[in-house]
C-alpha cells in the first residue's frame, strides 16, 4: 500500500517538473503552437519593397523624377493593431475598405508614405526612396509608368525608357512565414538590396522652382489649359505645364475620365484668336504694308457677313501698332484682303505652323492646321486667328520668340544632356536658329508687342519690376458651355524683360474668360516670379 503511494507521488514530482519545465520555456520563448509551427512549417519568403530606375533630373540637378525620399510600411496582419486603420489609411492615401481587405488576408503588404509613421505593433519602417515625389511638376513632359512601376508608358519615361532601365535596382525584404503566409512572431524581417540605388540618369532643360511656380500660379486663375516657359534665343523649355495634373502613381482613376487629365494641352492643337495676328502683322511688315491704316466703326463687311470687334467697338483711325494693342478685327481683316491667301500662309509657313515640334526624342507636339479654302470670308477668318485654323501652344511660344530675338525661328527642346556618376556628358547639340524675318520686322514687332502691354489690352500683364510684350486672344471654339454661352480659348503670350528678352511666357485656358482677365494675371505673376529669383 505504501509503495503504491509512494509511486503515485513519485508520478505527481514528476509530472509537477514537467509542467514547470513547460512555463519556464513558455515564458521564454513563447506560445509553443507557434514555435511547434516555425519548426514544422516555416519557410523563407521575399517581396519587392520597392525598385527604382534612373532619375530623371531638372537643369540644376534637382530630381523631378526618382531618388525621392519615402517610407515603406510592412504590415504584418496577425500582429496589426485594428485600431490604427484609420491612422494609416490616412498617412498612406489608401482608402480604409481597401485597407481592411489587405488586413483579412492575413498575408504581409507594404504600403508608402511621404511622412514618418509613429510606432505600431505589426508595423516594420524601412526608409526608401520613390519615382515621384509629394509635390510633383510636369508631369505630362514627364509621363508615367505601367502598374509595376518598371516601363515608362508616355512622355519622358516613355522616350527614355531604355536609358533609365538600365540603372534600374530593386530592394527586397526576407522572413519567415507559415503555411498561411504571415509572418512567425521573433523571427523578423530583414531589407536587403539586389544592386544599389542609382543617381545616375538624365537632364532636362526645366526649371523645377520656376516650373513648380507656374503651377501654382495657374491653379488661381485656370482650371483646364496650359502654359510654357521657354528661352527666347535658344528654345530651351523651362517649364511646360498643363492643366488639369494627373497623379502618376494612380493612373487607373484617369482612364474613363472625359475631364482630359490625360492631354497634354500645351501639346495638342487648340483655336487661336488673336495671337495670329502677330503673324499678320509680321506679314504686312515684311511685304511693305507697315503704314496702312483703317477707319473702325465697330465691324467690317466681308461677301455679306458682318465681322464686329469685340463688344462692336468703334475704334476709329488706327494704324498697325494701334490695331495690334487694341485687337481691332476690323483692321487686320481689311489688312489681311490686301495681303492675300498666299503670302499669309506663306509668312505661316516660315514660322512653322504647319509642322510638328520634337522637344525630345519620340514626343512631338501636333502640326498645326492652316485652312485650305482660300475665297474672302476664308481669309476674313484667318486674319483674325478663326475659322479652321488650329496650333497648339507651343507653337505660339515659338512664334512669340521670332518677335522678340532679332527674326529667328528656334525648335523648343527640353533635352539637356546626361548625369552619370557624377558627371554631365551627352549634352545636347542641337542648335537649330535660322533668320525668317528680317531684324528690323522683328524690332518693330518687339515695339508693337510692347505697346500692348503698356497702353492696349495686355495692361493685366504688365511685371512689377521692368516691362513687357505681349498679345491677348479670344477664340471662338464653337462649343457651348452649361450656362448656354459659347467656351472661349483665351490666351496671353509675351516676352520678359522686354529691353532684352530673355524668356517667352505662352499661357492658355480653356473656357477662360478672356485673355486679359484669365491668362495676363499668370503671365504677371510668372514675371515677378523671374525678376525675383533669377
Amino acid at each position: 500500500m505504501w509503495v503504491k503511494r509512494s509511486g503515485i507521488i513519485y508520478i505527481l514530482i514528476v509530472l509537477m517538473f514537467v509542467l514547470l519545465v513547460i512555463r519556464i520555456f513558455y515564458v521564454m520563448f513563447g506560445k509553443i503552437s507557434d514555435k511547434t509551427e516555425a519548426a514544422a512549417g516555416s519557410r523563407s519568403a521575399t517581396l519587392e519593397l520597392y525598385s527604382s530606375k534612373g532619375v530623371i533630373y531638372d537643369r540644376n540637378i534637382c530630381a523631378l523624377a526618382g531618388n525621392q525620399f519615402a517610407y515603406y510600411l510592412v504590415i504584418n496582419p496577425r500582429g496589426f493593431d485594428r485600431e490604427n486603420i484609420d491612422y494609416i489609411a490616412g498617412l498612406t492615401g489608401t482608402d480604409v475598405q481597401q485597407l481592411n481587405s489587405k488586413l483579412q488576408k492575413e498575408s504581409i503588404f507594404i504600403l508608402k508614405s511621404y511622412f514618418e509613421p509613429k510606432q505600431i505593433d505589426g508595423v516594420y519602417v524601412y526608409e526608401g526612396i520613390t519615382r515621384y515625389s509629394e509635390n510633383p511638376t510636369a508631369c505630362h513632359l514627364l509621363g508615367y509608368l505601367d502598374s509595376e512601376e518598371k516601363r515608362g508608358l508616355s512622355g519622358v519615361e516613355k522616350a527614355f525608357d531604355n536609358e533609365l532601365s538600365a540603372f534600374a535596382s530593386k530592394t527586397t525584404i526576407k522572413y519567415s512565414t507559415n503555411a498561411l503566409q504571415g509572418v512567425i512572431a521573433g523571427l523578423g524581417i530583414e531589407a536587403q538590396k539586389d544592386t544599389e540605388d542609382t543617381t545616375n540618369g538624365i537632364i532636362l532643360t526645366i526649371d523645377r522652382n520656376l516650373s513648380l511656380f507656374t503651377e501654382q500660379s495657374m491653379e488661381k486663375y485656370i482650371e483646364k489649359g496650359a502654359a510654357v516657359v521657354m528661352n527666347c534665343n535658344n528654345g530651351e523649355l523651362l517649364a511646360l505645364s498643363s492643366m488639369p495634373e494627373f497623379d502618376a502613381t494612380n493612373i487607373e482613376q484617369y482612364i474613363d475620365s472625359d475631364n482630359g487629365e490625360l492631354i497634354n494641352n500645351a501639346m495638342v492643337n487648340q483655336t487661336v484668336g488673336s495671337v495670329f495676328k502677330m503673324i499678320i502683322a509680321a506679314c504686312a511688315i515684311e511685304n511693305g504694308l507697315s503704314d496702312f491704316t483703317f477707319e473702325c466703326k465697330g465691324g467690317i463687311s466681308v461677301a455679306d457677313r458682318v465681322f464686329s470687334c469685340q463688344n462692336q467697338k468703334e475704334h476709329g483711325h488706327m494704324t498697325l501698332k494701334e490695331a495690334f494693342a487694341h485687337s481691332c478685327n476690323s483692321y487686320f481683316i481689311a489688312l489681311g484682303q490686301l495681303l492675300g491667301y498666299d503670302k499669309i500662309i506663306e509668312t505661316a509657313q516660315l514660322f512653322g505652323v504647319d509642322s510638328s515640334i520634337e522637344i525630345i526624342k519620340d514626343m512631338k507636339s501636333a502640326s498645326g492646321i492652316l485652312p485650305k479654302e482660300t475665297g474672302v470670308l476664308s481669309i476674313a477668318n484667318l486674319s483674325i486667328g478663326q475659322g479652321e485654323l488650329m496650333i497648339s501652344p507651343l507653337e505660339i511660344a515659338r512664334i512669340t520668340a521670332v518677335m522678340c530675338n532679332g527674326g529667328y525661328l528656334v525648335n523648343p527642346t527640353a533635352y539637356y544632356g546626361t548625369y552619370i556618376d557624377g558627371q554631365i556628358g551627352n549634352m545636347s547639340s542641337y542648335s537649330y536658329k535660322s533668320r525668317i524675318i528680317s531684324s528690323d520686322t522683328a524690332q518693330m514687332l518687339k515695339e508693337i508687342c510692347q505697346y500692348c502691354v503698356s497702353d492696349g489690352t495686355g495692361v493685366s500683364a504688365s511685371p512689377q519690376t521692368g516691362s513687357a510684350g505681349g498679345k491677348t486672344a479670344s477664340a471662338q471654339t464653337g462649343r457651348i458651355g452649361d450656362d448656354g454661352q459659347e467656351i472661349l480659348n483665351t490666351y496671353f503670350t509675351g516676352f520678359y524683360p522686354a529691353d532684352e528678352p530673355e524668356y517667352v511666357i505662352t499661357i492658355f485656358a480653356l473656357d477662360g474668360q478672356s485673355g486679359s482677365a484669365t491668362c495676363a494675371p499668370v503671365f504677371r505673376e510668372i514675371c515677378d516670379f523671374i525678376s525675383e529669383n533669377y
